[in-house]
């Protein structure tokens, strides 16, 4: 039994590890998109328009002349720096109301069930596009209303889980030690809650991604022409049958960052509880 937990915890490290790698390489991809990428990806031509591929485009062109794997490449810095923000600012902003919440409780607590609730009654990605749509189009708003959207999730995560701390025995001895509410909150709470909360907002980049690509498919996200993921698989579907490519491309990097970050935050979550 105890080679077999041995092996398992090998085998957890070097799956962590690997998908840590493969991590890397993306942000890498695109944070260089500027260096790798072999033509301008907002440079049209149309007497190159629906070019197969070649040395010139190694993955062809679009309906206006645009190297695809250019756009593939900065459609990467796109939804990886948009999703970025959107999980900061909700994290930074749900478990600090979650926190609040959860330790004085009262109608501090009250008042913030009311408000997710009111949030939460509503499916994710239908509010998302009724703020989306009346921010208007642009990147910015497109963060903004994802941010509107989940924030509640981080509230009621770091809410739960002040709850069942603040009774804790070293929570109890700080507040006798004379230690402010803030000092508790800061150096005794927010440690204690920030493993399961990076989980948390590790799992759900990969959904903010496809969120923002869902937008940005139905005309309510990323401005064109720069370049994302949904938005050239919503121009390219007028030619789905004559070239597929122009959907199935941005489509399987969307698929492949997903998982990549899925499984990264499951073995982030793995590598946790070892520890």
């Amino acid at each position: 039994m105890r080679t077999k937990t041995k092996d398992g915890k090998k085998q957890s490290q070097f799956l962590f590890y690997f998908m840590s790698c493969w991590l890397i390489l993306l942000f890498l991809i695109a944070i260089l998109a500027p260096v790798l990428a072999p033509n301008d990806p907002y440079k049209t031509n149309i007497l190159k328009q629906l070019s197969p591929a070649g040395q010139n485009y190694p993955l062809g062109t679009d309906e206006l002349g645009r190297c695809i794997l250019s756009r593939i490449l900065y459609g990467a810095r796109t939804s990886l720096f948009a999703s970025f923000i959107v999980v900061i600012v909700v994290f930074i902003i749900g478990s600090a109301l979650g926190i609040l919440a959860g330790y004085f409780g009262g109608w501090v607590d009250a008042l913030l069930n009311r408000i997710t609730t009111i949030f939460q009654a509503f499916p994710r990605m239908i509010l998302a596009i009724a703020v989306a749509g009346v921010l208007g189009i642009g990147i910015e708003n497109t963060v903004l209303a994802l941010c509107a959207v989940y924030w509640t999730e981080y509230a009621r995560l770091s809410r739960s889980m002040v709850i069942s701390l603040k009774e804790k025995t070293f929570i109890k001895s700080a507040r006798v030690c004379g230690e402010s509410h803030l000092g508790i909150m800061v150096r005794h709470i927010f440690p204690n809650i920030f493993p399961n909360m990076i989980v948390t907002a590790t799992l759900d980049i990969g959904m903010i991604i496809m969120e923002i690509s869902a937008l940005s498919f139905l005309g309510m996200g990323i401005k064109t022409p720069m370049a994302e993921w949904g938005a050239m698989m919503s121009a390219g579907r007028q030619y789905m049958q004559s070239n597929p490519e122009l959907i199935v491309i941005p489509g399987a990097a969307i698929f492949i960052t997903v998982i990549i970050f899925n499984l990264f935050g499951e073995k982030l979550r793995d590598r946790l509880d070892l520890q």
